[in-house]
């Protein structure tokens, strides 16, 4: 054992220890051990605290606990992975600040990216510099913005097109798209949480319209694979809405309905205006031509409902990647 005083006053002393570990049969050293000790002074004689006294057993503990005191010492911010760069600089070191980060290989760069974002998320000084850098330089963070967005959203994307050709499943979509409420397009501009606007229900999801500040519903059924919405009569050679489409129509028309009856209620409540409230519907396949005509024609003739199939929902996410990639010419051709 050896052992370091680290500050020592009359009654109390603090230390830090090497233990060896040896064995017990044949004295071979089998590893060595780091403790931080607090003693404390009592009737003449040293006694251990043990509340204040710690030891770290392995190497991996003893290396992070090294970094992460000189990087405090360097006046560094230490993170949990306890991997720092430390470079002592002077007034006029930035040159070679500059130089040593560009050195840095492109995931070292991007590594560096991820731990500024995580501490301007938690540093209030921090992302409003950040914020005054932007409205300085637009293009530039507003190309940034669009790199960092641009591969969760071609995940999240590719995610949607997977489920619709493999899952019969609502609450797979629902999942999907609470997490990415983006692929409902820019006409929404938020996914409110309460869902319990109608009284004995709750609705799939509750959008804020992006231009009247209103809210909207949206009701998510599933690709109803196999079986197409609309039913075609030979002899009089029309489309008719199936049993799947026409049940779904009925029950968003009934919350309709019931969000107007109640409508005092939820303003006084909720504080919102349900006044002529919309609703989408999405569910099916875009099958066949003649299939997007009938639910054109089907539209037309809806009133504050709007059907919209999975292929089109996808398509409206498919354009915000697209408008993404534009904005990041190089990423979009990796």
């Amino acid at each position: 054992m050896d052992s370091l005083v680290l500050s020592e006053r009359p009654r109390s002393k603090r230390e830090i220890v090497r233990y060896k570990i040896v064995s017990r049969n044949s004295g071979e050293l089998k590893g060595t051990s780091v403790g931080f000790r607090t003693r404390h002074k009592l009737k003449g004689e040293w006694k251990l605290e043990d509340a204040k006294s710690f030891t770290l057993d392995t190497e991996e503990e003893m290396r992070s606990a090294l970094s992460f005191i000189a990087a405090s010492c360097d006046g560094a911010m230490p993170s949990a992975d306890g991997r720092y760069l430390m470079l002592p600089i002077g007034d006029q070191d930035a040159g070679g600040v500059e130089d040593v980060l560009g050195s840095l290989s492109a995931d070292g760069r991007a590594g560096l990216l991820v731990d500024l974002l995580r501490e301007a998320a938690e540093a209030p000084e921090l992302l409003t510099t950040l914020l005054d850098q932007a409205s300085k330089n637009p293009a530039f963070f507003a190309e940034a913005a669009a790199t960092l967005n641009l591969a969760r959203y071609k995940s999240a994307l590719g995610e949607l097109r997977y489920l619709i050709e493999t899952s019969t499943r609502e609450q797979d979509f629902q999942e999907l798209l609470a997490e990415h409420p983006w692929m409902f397009g820019s006409e929404y501009s938020e996914l409110l949480q309460d869902r319990n606007l109608v009284r004995g229900s709750q609705q799939d999801f509750v959008l804020r319209r992006t231009a009247d500040k209103f809210i909207e519903i949206v009701e998510i059924k599933t690709p109803i694979p196999d079986r197409k919405l609309f039913r075609f009569n030979e002899e009089r050679r029309v489309y008719y809405a199936g049993p799947e489409l026409a049940f779904v129509v009925g029950q968003v028309q009934r919350y309709i309905e019931e969000l107007d009856a109640d409508r005092l209620r939820i303003q006084a409540l909720d504080g919102e205006d349900t006044h002529k409230v919309r609703a989408k519907i999405i569910v099916g396949r875009d099958v066949d031509d003649g299939q997007r005509q009938a639910l054109r024609r089907f539209n037309g003739h809806l009133h504050r409902i709007e059907v919209l199939t999975f292929d089109q929902l996808s398509q409206i996410a498919g354009q915000v990647v697209s408008y993404l990639e534009r904005l990041v010419p190089a990423a979009a051709g990796r």
